[in-house]
């Protein structure tokens, strides 16, 4: 039994370190190296304020911080939480971008 439970627990913790999955984007967004700026983006789009988005989306997509997403890119999903994924581009790799999973999602 206890070898059972054992080996379960160990098939559970291996799910977390999956390989990478490859997806396309469905739908044009944005997403930003830091998760904390992404979620900032979207509260402004929530309270209403689209000069403070504008303003703040404009300076993180010139800085290189945040980039934009096309429909029909290829993407690998490094990371998924309820409302975001950690996408890198195939091509050129580097460091990840937390976007809102409905760029993703169909």
């Amino acid at each position: 039994m206890k070898k059972a439970t054992l080996a379960l627990a160990l098939t559970v913790l291996g799910t977390g370190y999956a390989a990478a999955q490859t997806q396309t984007i469905t739908k044009n967004r944005f997403g930003c190296h830091a998760k904390e700026v992404t979620e900032r983006l979207f509260q402004l789009v929530q309270a209403g304020d689209e000069n403070g988005f504008g303003q703040l989306l404009q300076a993180s997509l010139h800085s290189g911080e945040c980039k934009g997403w096309k429909t029909g890119e290829e993407v690998v999903l490094e990371s998924r939480t309820v409302g975001y994924a950690c996408l890198q581009p195939t091509v050129g790799g580097g460091q990840c971008y937390w976007t809102p999973v409905s760029a993703i999602d169909k």
